[in-house]
Formats: C-alpha cells, structure tokens, sequence
C-alpha cells in the first residue's frame, strides 16, 4: 500500500508540472515525500519475511525519518548567496546535507541493521532441507535422505 501510495504521490508531483504557471510549491514537498516513503517500502518489502519486518521497523522508521528531514531541510532552505559563499564540510549546505545527511547516514545504518538481525531474517540449514524437500515433491520426485541429486539424475 506504501509503494502505491507514494507512486501516486510522485506521478500528482509530475502532474502538476502542466498545471497553468508551472509547477506548484507543493509540487516539490509531494515529491519529496513520495520518494522517501517509495525509498523506505522497496526496502521493507524486500526484508519482509511471512508479511512482517520485525525489529527492523526501528531502523527502517529512522532512514525514513532522516531522508524526510534531510530532504525537507533542503527545500527549506534559501538558495546559496555567491556572495558570501557559506561551505558545510567544504560543500554549499544543499549539498552537504544530501551527500552527508540523506547519502551516508542510511548507507552505515541499513547494513548495521540487517547485521543486527542477521540470524532471525536467514534461512537456518534446516529450512533449506524443508526447501529442498519441498521442491522435490513439487517436482514429483520424493527426497532420498541425505543424499545430493544430480541434475538429470532419475533414480
């Protein structure tokens, strides 16, 4: 529902570039919004075991939270006056806080947090003999013990 809901919310942002005068202020925020919250579900969805991402909701929730306020800091922002040019890290502050703000915080914090519950999200060697199992009967071979299949092996 998150990735349909936020689709819709970019495709509205795009839309509204046709609408007479241009593009809205508005048009930006939406954006915004979809593409962190569409950033946030593709990363659910693809951690999501038997429908549910357990404890990784927490990191999930804070990458959200710091791309809609790195985001929303940077459309909130007045444009960099190149008379008094004020650098963040060497950077104009825009910048600064998309490469350091939206760029590396998520990038140390999703790893970490996949780390943290590594054994509870992998597959046990018990529930890849259960695969295995299962597609052999699928394929209407039934397993044989401990024993490795070849392919092309019919015995």
């Amino acid at each position: 529902m998150a990735i349909f809901a936020s689709a819709v919310a970019i495709v509205l942002a795009y839309l509204s570039a046709f609408l007479p005068g241009g593009s809205p202020t508005w048009a930006a925020w939406l954006f915004m919004a979809g593409m962190s919250v569409m950033m946030v579900a593709t990363m659910a969805l693809g951690a999501s075991r038997n429908g549910s991402i357990g404890k990784l909701w927490i990191p999930f929730t804070l990458v959200l939270v710091i791309l809609l306020a790195g985001f929303g800091a940077v459309l909130a922002m007045p444009p960099a006056d190149p008379a008094d040019p004020t650098l963040w890290l060497g950077l104009p502050p825009r910048a600064a806080i998309v490469l350091f703000g939206i760029g590396f915080l998520p990038l140390f914090l999703v790893p970490v947090s996949y780390a943290w519950t590594f054994s509870e999200l992998t597959l046990a060697p018990g529930d890849l003999d259960r695969i295995r199992d299962e597609a052999l009967r699928a394929r209407g071979d039934m397993p044989r013990g401990d024993m490795p299949r070849e392919p092309g092996d019919t015995r």
